[in-house]
C-alpha cells in the first residue's frame, strides 16, 4: 500500500481529479501544495502511510480549506483540522481535496447536491450511492488510495457497495468526530473507503484514539487484535448481483481478507417486499432509491 515515489503518486492522484468527473469534488488542494507536501513526505523517510493519497467528505474539517455539507450558503473555513485528519498527515498521507455528497448528508443515494452528481464507475446510469458519494467514488476510480466519509444511517456503507468497494464503518466513539458536521451527533461515525479491508483497518487504525475534543470518544478495540471471529462480512449472492463486473471484484477481496465470509438468506416475506420494490423502480435506474434496484459491493461493521 506504500508509495515508494510520493511525489509521482500525488503527481497522478492530482491529474486523475483534475481530468475526471468533476462532479466528484467540491474543492481540489493546490497542486504547488500538495507537490510540496509529498515532497516533505519523501524526506521524512519511513512512515505508515508514506505517500499515499487521499480525499475527505465535505463536512469533515481541513484547516484552510472550505468546509461546505455541499452547501454554499453554509460554507466556513476552518483554522484546525478535523481531529482524524491529522494523524493521517502525520503518517505520511497526502490529502488531494473534498469531496461531494449529498447536501447534509439528507439521503443514500448521491444525487442530491448543487455541485452534481458523481457518475457510478462501475455502472452507467446508476446512482453512485450517498451520501458519501464523492469519497467512494474517487477511491473505486483510482484518484486516491482511500478516502474519508461519515455514516449515521448507511452513508459509509451503501456508496461502497454501489461502487465495488470496501467501506468501513466503526463502531461510535472509535474514530474522534471532532471536527466533522454532525448529523445525528450520537450516531455519527467517520468512515473509510478503501480498495481492500486490509488497507481500510490500516487507515482507521491510524485515526483510532480517545480524543477530549469528542465527548463520545472512547476507547476500543482495533481491528488487527480482534481475530477473525470477530469481523463478519456479508457478499450477495450471485443472483443478487445485477452488473458482472462487481461480481468478479468483490468477493474475492473479500474472501482474501481475514474476514469469515456469511451467505446472506432473505426470508419468504423480504424476499416479496424485495420482488414488489423492484416492480415500483422499473425502468427510472438513475433516480432508484429503495435498495432492491443496486445491491453490489461489501462493507464490513464492527
Amino acid at each position: 500500500m506504500l508509495d515508494s515515489d510520493p511525489r509521482g503518486g500525488v503527481r497522478a492522484s492530482l491529474e486523475a481529479a483534475q481530468r475526471g468527473d468533476p462532479a466528484i469534488w467540491i474543492s481540489l488542494v493546490a497542486s504547488e501544495q500538495a507537490l510540496a507536501r509529498a515532497d516533505e513526505v519523501a524526506a521524512a523517510g519511513d512512515l505508515p502511510l508514506r505517500g499515499l493519497t487521499f480525499a475527505v467528505k465535505d463536512n469533515i474539517d481541513v484547516a484552510g480549506m472550505p468546509t461546505s455539507a455541499a452547501c454554499p450558503a453554509f460554507s466556513y473555513t476552518p483554522d484546525l483540522s478535523a481531529t482524524v485528519v491529522t494523524p493521517l498527515e502525520q503518517a505520511g498521507a497526502v490529502l488531494i481535496g473534498k469531496t461531494n455528497r449529498d447536501q447534509f448528508a439528507t439521503g443514500l443515494v448521491g444525487t442530491r447536491s448543487p455541485y452534481g452528481v458523481p457518475e457510478n464507475p462501475l455502472a452507467a446510469g446508476y446512482i453512485p450511492g450517498g451520501s458519501s458519494s464523492g469519497s467512494a467514488v474517487s477511491v473505486a476510480r483510482g484518484m486516491v488510495s482511500f478516502s474519508l466519509g461519515t455514516d449515521t444511517a448507511g452513508s459509509g456503507r451503501v456508496p461502497a457497495g454501489f461502487n465495488g468497494i470496501v467501506g468501513y464503518k466503526p463502531t461510535p466513539g472509535l474514530l474522534s468526530t471532532a471536527g466533522v458536521v454532525p448529523a445525528f451527533r450520537t450516531l455519527d461515525c467517520v468512515s473509510v473507503f478503501a480498495p481492500s479491508m486490509a488497507d481500510a483497518r490500516r487507515v482507521a487504525e491510524t485515526c483510532q484514539g480517545v480524543d477530549p475534543a469528542d465527548p463520545f470518544s472512547r476507547v476500543g478495540a482495533r481491528l488487527s487484535e480482534m481475530g477473525n471471529a470477530s469481523v463478519r462480512a456479508g457478499v450477495p449472492r450471485p443472483t443478487a448481483v445485477q452488473h458482472r463486473s462487481m461480481r468478479s471484484s468483490v468477493a474475492p477481496r473479500a474472501r482474501s481478507s481475514t474476514a469469515t465470509i456469511t451467505r446472506a438468506r432473505m426470508s419468504p416475506a423480504r424476499r416479496a417486499t424485495s420482488t414488489r420494490a423492484r416492480s415500483a423502480v422499473g425502468a427510472n435506474r438513475a433516480h432508484a432509491t429503495s435498495w432492491p434496484a443496486l445491491r453490489p459491493g461489501a462493507w464490513i461493521s464492527t
